[in-house]
């Protein structure tokens, strides 16, 4: 099987479609509201903007799946809850901790964007190390 830096390709590309769909699920669907409201959004704000930006999801999905794809292999995850464990803590590094600037820095210091986007990552992260690891 092809592999992308040392991950197989089709877990690859199946992992990154699932943290994808989180993030049309959240802030598409289940968060939409909250978050435009949390972030100071109106849907006016987002008329005449080009669609062409979403193109810019898929690849962020892509290269957030690699890395986590990468620190599986470079730690060597022996099963679903080791691989989930190391996620875990690369969330808690890196994922929890760049969703905590939006909170301490923008002027609204809104807890609610804070735990959409921090959770966005968390189940996103987690399902892609799912898929990852179960068709290792």
């Amino acid at each position: 099987m092809p592999k992308v830096f040392g991950i197989k390709l089709v877990p690859l590309i199946i992992a990154t479609i699932a943290f994808y769909l989180v993030g049309f699920l959240w802030y598409g669907f289940i968060f939409m509201d909250m978050w435009m409201s949390a972030a100071g959004y109106t849907e006016a704000d987002f008329d005449g903007s080009s669609p062409a930006w979403m193109a810019l999801g898929p690849l962020i999905s892509l290269l957030t799946v690699i890395g986590i794809g990468k620190v599986l292999l470079w730690t060597n995850a022996q099963s679903i809850g080791d691989a989930i464990q190391k996620t875990l803590f690369i969330w808690v590094a890196f994922g929890l901790t760049l969703a905590l600037y939006g909170l301490a820095y923008s002027p609204m210091h809104s807890v609610n964007l804070f735990l959409i986007d921090a959770s966005h990552l968390l189940v996103g992260w987690l399902l892609a190390t799912v898929i990852l690891a179960a068709m290792k």
